[in-house]
């Protein structure tokens, strides 16, 4: 028998149980568009439901838990999202990441951790969707700090594992004479990628492949692009094709483009340093992340190991940087601007 306080125990003992449900159902209240049609006009449970041909009942009880837990507030029967929901709305795109994209696959871990057991599926196109949101904060200023170091105007650029096509998008509108041609091997996150791009009505700037990186150098090219980005995608190439697929990958695409600049975004695999794994941010979002490397087919390194792989592919290293201080002080996620010796 369990001695002392048994219910202070037990909450403490529940406690991960709360909020594994908690950003399950945040993240719903941001992909069913409930949060959207909240900000944009004032609505009763009754109204909301109407507008979103949701079942009022249910819709009711998830609106009752989510006030509990401080997300929204009922005002005289109006549902209003609370200042803490609207903080957490600029960071949605780790929900739709970890969330959509990953929640099935950490159910069952347990599965896949049997000898011979096979590597455990995602939704790609959540995945997709949420590395995009989140890029306004990682990718995107690492790109356009590097792209600074390139010593020509840049006019073209193919992105590779571009999800959704935020990253591109944003690129496009940033600098009005830039094209762009996104290469998107999930076909669910390709169709919305060119949904996004006819929506921002820049379909005369942007193209779209669905293939992988692999199946990118087959592809014909009808313009010689100045600098490639791959975000996050060399891990996939390493988990999926070993270190002979990133060579061959890297080399490909010298061969075809010499005087091509690369952008690599990688996160460096950490998880057995005590010291960095501390980290607030280490535990609120790496530690998370790091497991789903060991269980999906991707996989990470460590910084001296992809520096040894540029060196084996003939490139320098031309310049390096990390996420601002300011959004993510553990510099795990880091970028290099390489270029052909």
């Amino acid at each position: 028998m369990i001695e002392g306080n048994i219910e202070q125990k037990l909450v403490e003992a529940l406690q991960p149980i709360r909020y594994h449900v908690l950003a399950s159902e945040i993240y719903h209240l941001f992909n069913t568009g409930i949060y959207d049609q909240l900000i944009e006009s004032e609505h009763s449970v009754s109204s909301l439901a109407t507008a979103l041909n949701l079942d009022e009942r249910k819709l009711y009880g998830f609106l009752k838990y989510l006030a509990n837990e401080g997300i929204v507030e009922f005002i005289d029967q109006i549902v209003r999202p609370t200042q803490k929901c609207q903080q957490i709305s600029e960071f949605r795109g780790w929900y739709t990441l970890m969330i959509g994209g990953y929640a099935k696959t950490y159910l069952q871990v347990g599965e896949t951790l049997k000898l011979g057991s096979e590597w455990l599926e995602r939704d790609g196109k959540q995945v997709g969707v949420g590395s995009c949101e989140m890029s306004k904060f990682d990718a995107i200023p690492l790109v356009r700090s590097l792209m600074s170091n390139i010593p020509k105007d840049c006019q073209y650029f193919l992105d590779i594992g571009c999800g959704e096509g935020l990253f591109m998008i944003d690129f496009c509108r940033a600098f009005p004479d830039l094209q762009a041609w996104g290469i998107e091997p999930d076909k669910d996150a390709y169709l919305a990628a060119v949904e996004a791009v006819q929506q921002a009505g820049l379909e005369d700037r942007i193209v779209m492949t669905n293939a992988s990186a692999l199946e990118l150098l087959e592809s014909p090219f009808e313009t010689e692009p100045d600098f490639l980005v791959v975000s996050f995608v060399l891990q996939e190439i390493l988990g999926q094709e070993g270190e002979e697929g990133v060579i061959k990958f890297l080399t490909g695409i010298l061969e075809r483009f010499p005087e091509l600049y690369i952008i690599v975004i990688e996160v460096e695999d950490r998880i057995d340093q005590k010291k960095i794994m501390s980290h607030n941010m280490a535990l609120a979002y790496y530690n998370a992340y790091y497991l789903l490397h060991y269980v999906t087919n991707q996989r990470l390194e460590k910084q001296e190991f992809w520096e040894q792989i540029f060196e084996k592919c003939q490139l320098e290293v031309k310049a390096k940087d990390f996420v601002d201080q300011n959004v993510d002080s553990t510099e795990l996620t880091f970028c290099y601007l390489l270029h052909r010796k």
